[in-house]
């Protein structure tokens, strides 16, 4: 692709939002630089990453902005969400407090952004020792918030990219919908 081309592409904000410590840089990192580090600082404020994603033959342009997710940072980053077109809700599936813990993260966005997509994923899932949240109670949770739900695993890579194609597709569906 040209850069003519990059450049008539759309490019939407996406805001990756959660409790501290779920990957939500780790996932970035991962569809963004195909790379996973383990030792990674917690996030100050917010990171941003981008890439480029097709779509039913449309590219465009995501713009992640990787916001902190320690309870202190909480009132900085709720003025972050404003002019949102998605939101991913990350949760790590090895913590099942962090689920429950998307409840105000996603009363932020309905107040921000209401207009945005939102997406519930399950982050790591290649942990499988210990008591996990199950992809059935993941995909409950994401259906009472009337959100697409996505597993993945960051270590692996596993779901990453469709978690991407599905935020940028579901953006698309949301321009093309009724106001």
């Amino acid at each position: 692709m040209s850069l003519q081309t990059a450049a008539r592409s759309p490019t939407y904000k996406v805001i990756m939002m959660g409790p501290g410590g779920c990957g939500k840089t780790s996932i970035a990192l991962r569809v963004t630089q195909n790379r996973f580090q383990d030792d990674l600082r917690m996030t100050i404020g917010v990171n941003f990453h981008s890439l480029r994603v097709e779509c039913e033959g449309k590219s465009v342009n995501l713009v992640l902005w990787d916001l902190a997710g320690q309870p202190r940072f909480k009132d900085v980053v709720a003025g972050y969400f404003k002019g949102a077109h998605a939101a991913i809700a990350v949760y790590d599936a090895s913590r099942p407090m962090t689920l429950a813990d998307l409840d105000g993260w996603i009363e932020t966005v309905s107040l921000q952004a209401p207009k945005a997509k939102l997406v519930v994923v399950g982050n790591k899932t290649d942990i499988t020792d210990g008591f996990r949240v199950s992809f059935d109670e993941g995909s409950e949770f994401a259906l009472r918030h009337n959100a697409v739900f996505c597993e993945v695993s960051a270590k692996t890579g596993e779901g990453v990219s469709d978690l991407f194609k599905t935020t940028a597709c579901g953006i698309l569906t949301n321009a093309s919908g009724p106001a």
